[in-house]
């Protein structure tokens, strides 16, 4: 299953120390093996299913500059040949009791609640020691990062089963990352580029098949899924932020915490067949007691509406739409505050 794409700034190497060095090591070497789009696709060194992707980037990346108003640049202009089925590892940590996220500091960038890593074993060893610390611990793939346009990000060959729907969802996301970055605001930056990423890819299908294409039908079924998952998970979230806040020993709280999610998946586990309309979600096997997933979930999805409400007042124009959201870039309060306020809440 895929995972979602993510901006990972924390692994960029330009600001020394010897995580920042290793890291950056491996994101140099893979941008100085790629080569530009079109050489692969005029020398045919692609092979069929990659040269389709190939030309699907390039459609991808010029809607999403000319009819969504992203950045132009030459992010996903280049393709890299690699022997991993994804990009990076990287770990979350919050406290075990409460939506206490753990940071990590860099500077120029500011903090970041997560960490990248390009062998596994170096994140297993990161998880290991805050794990010792009492935190909940979670390790991800992720497929895609941005570095905001200071590198040329590429496309990877790993990308090229990916559907349509899900190619068109990364590189929107990344480019809307490139586009508008507040800093010091991961939430406000991440659920930005998963409304844009969604709706973008949305629209994209929309102008090159159709409505009611059998494309276009198949990213709505799995929008209404992740509608209906996102709510479920939010709510989860919400009822364990009660229970953090209740006056209880840690250990009263953390068997409560066991049981509500327990519940949980238990009580979606019996409903999936019928509630969902694609495999992904109807295939639910239940999501860990542990609050660094949780909060990362919620880290992407938590207010959400706030675009949505932005986006229906704009007649769901996601250009326009877009062309407001930038405003918020200069705003003299909090992202969110401006958000609310260009919604008139």
């Amino acid at each position: 299953m895929k995972t979602a794409s993510l901006l990972i700034l924390a692994i960029f190497p330009l600001i020394g120390g010897c995580y920042l060095l290793k890291q950056g090591t491996y994101l140099l070497s893979y941008n100085t093996r790629a080569r530009p789009i079109e050489k692969v696709l005029a020398d045919g060194s692609a092979g069929g299913d990659a040269e389709a992707m190939l030309r699907s980037v390039q459609e991808i990346r010029r809607y999403a500059v000319e009819e969504i108003g992203l950045a132009q640049n030459r992010n996903y202009s280049r393709y890299v040949e690699l022997d991993r089925e994804y990009m990076v590892d990287v770990v979350t940590a919050c406290a075990a009791d409460s939506f206490s996220p753990h940071e990590w500091r860099f500077p120029i960038f500011g903090s970041f609640p997560y960490k990248g890593f390009y062998e596994r074993a170096d994140a297993e060893r990161e998880a290991a020691r805050l794990e010792k610390r009492g935190l909940d611990v979670w390790i991800r793939r992720v497929d895609g990062f941005s570095t905001l346009g200071l590198l040329s990000d590429p496309i990877y060959s790993f990308m090229t089963d990916y559907s349509l729907y899900a190619l068109a969802d990364l590189i929107i996301h990344e480019q809307t990352h490139a586009t508008i970055f507040i800093k010091n605001e991961i939430q406000f930056n991440e659920e930005l580029a998963t409304f844009v990423g969604r709706e973008g890819a949305l629209s994209f299908l929309r102008e090159r098949y159709g409505t009611g294409s059998e494309a276009h039908v198949q990213a709505l079924a799995a929008l209404e899924d992740w509608r209906e998952f996102r709510d479920r998970v939010i709510d989860l979230h919400d009822r364990l932020e009660r229970l953090y806040n209740r006056e209880a020993d840690r250990e009263t709280i953390l068997m409560e915490k066991q049981r509500i999610v327990e519940e949980f998946n238990r009580r979606l586990i019996d409903e999936a067949p019928q509630l969902f309309q694609t495999d992904r979600y109807r295939a639910f096997g239940g999501i860990p007691a542990n609050n660094a997933y949780i909060m990362s979930f919620v880290r992407y999805h938590q207010d959400l509406d706030l675009f949505y409400r932005l986006y229906e007042a704009n007649g769901r124009d996601l250009p326009s739409t877009v062309e407001v959201l930038k405003q918020i870039e200069s705003a003299k309060v909090p992202p969110k505050q401006a958000l609310k306020e260009l919604i008139g809440e």
